[in-house]
């Protein structure tokens, strides 16, 4: 996962896993041509969607909706089972 103390934080995004509604984290990151331009990291108890690229871009906020997809497959697994 990126180093958080080295990432922006831009805000949040609430998804619903169940019954329960958690925030995500959303941190801008420094592009990589391996990554893709959004993606759900999880390192030990941290969890955060890195965002690669233009804040207000279509293929951001496309690429962030596939992450969240991953974040809830993810928090689904871990908080409700």
């Amino acid at each position: 996962m990126q180093t958080t103390t080295k990432t922006e934080l831009v805000g949040f995004m609430e998804l619903q896993v169940g019954s329960l509604a958690v925030e995500v984290p959303i941190r801008a990151a420094e592009p990589q041509a391996a990554m893709p331009l959004a993606s759900f990291e999880v390192e030990g108890d941290a969890y955060a969607i890195f965002i690669r690229g233009e804040q207000g871009s279509k293929a951001v906020e496309v690429a962030m909706g596939e992450a969240a997809k991953q974040a809830v497959v993810h928090l689904s697994r871990k908080l409700l089972n």
